[in-house]
């Protein structure tokens, strides 16, 4: 660290040092205009090399990662001692720097995982800006309230489901819901752009709600264009989708037509209730056995022929077997 005396000092240095050179050497005078001229002096070098060290020294993270285990019991409070014990393991990572502090937790590839562990909660929830819990069962998000300072939330491959609620997280910004059992594309963006007012980035592949062509072959391009004019539609906030950038075209055609871009199901209709009568419930009309298999359909003009018993061939057989 140079004091601004030692700077003055070996500026004047220079200047003797080039006054006394040039009066020795002539032609060392068109060096020194030269060094002046690109590189503003020797002081400005030397400036700038311990202003770079000290952002070199400013920028250094540390990272901490260690594993824990974890030992979560089924069933109610009071059968915890003779309960089904699961040793489960997380990893967490701590990754700090002179401004900022980002603490990352993942819980993955427990299948007997149907919930967010309250212990998590506990003593990560208030910690943790990313969460992983892929590839568990999870069947609904009761407790991520806990996380209440999370920006990235991981959840493909579980088993969440039209009814999960998702609790209000202002600071997330990213949310992975790939391989789950989402269908109603409207109500889940609902619940998104309420509880997540902050998101950007979203990504939905290989739910029903989504019309991906690697896995509905019924779907293609136009589908999913349609689909991601809606969901842009109904979360102006994002800046990706389905890991695609929104585009300004996208964008401006949302707006433009992205509420008509909604997929209406027919609601299923209510059944039917038959009142009894008194001979029993109603019934059809009977049906004609011998007729089955004959009707013919006809366009225009129709010709009918009776071929009765009662026709003028049939005079002269007696019995009934017409």
């Amino acid at each position: 660290m140079f004091s601004n005396r030692v700077y003055t000092a070996i500026n004047i240095g220079i200047v003797v040092l080039s006054f006394v050179e040039s009066y020795v050497f002539p032609l060392a005078i068109v060096k020194w205009m030269i060094v002046i001229t690109k590189y503003g002096g020797l002081l400005t070098i030397l400036k700038e090399y311990t202003q770079t060290f000290k952002d070199a020294e400013s920028t250094t993270k540390t990272q901490y990662k260690y594993s824990l285990k974890l030992m979560t019991t089924t069933g109610t409070r009071a059968s915890c001692e003779n309960g089904k014990k699961n040793l489960s393991h997380m990893s967490v990572v701590c990754i700090s720097d002179k401004d900022h502090q980002r603490t990352q937790l993942s819980y993955c590839g427990q299948e007997d995982c149907k919930r967010i562990p309250v212990a998590l909660g506990k003593m990560y929830g208030a910690k943790v800006h990313y969460l992983d819990l892929s590839y568990n069962s999870i069947e609904t998000l009761r407790d991520l309230d806990q996380f209440c300072g999370l920006e990235e939330l991981i959840l493909d491959n579980n088993k969440l489901g039209d009814h999960a609620a998702f609790p209000p997280l202002p600071r997330l910004r990213t949310l992975a819901l790939n391989n789950n059992q989402i269908e109603d594309l409207e109500g889940l963006l609902d619940k998104i752009r309420a509880s997540f007012p902050a998101l950007t980035y979203l990504s939905l592949l290989s739910n029903k709600a989504c019309p991906d062509q690697l896995s509905d072959l019924d779907k293609d391009e136009s589908d999913y264009q349609r689909y991601r004019y809606f969901v842009i539609y109904k979360v102006p906030t994002l800046q990706f989708l389905d890991s695609r950038r929104i585009t300004h075209q996208e964008r401006s055609e949302a707006l433009k037509r992205g509420e008509f871009t909604r997929v209406r199901r027919p609601e299923a209709a209510p059944p039917v209730s038959v009142a009894p009568t008194a001979a029993g419930t109603l019934r059809p009309l009977p049906v004609d056995l011998a007729a089955l298999g004959k009707h013919k359909g006809a366009y225009g003009k129709c010709h009918y022929k009776y071929t009765g018993k009662h026709s003028e061939g049939n005079r002269f057989i007696v019995n009934s077997d017409l």
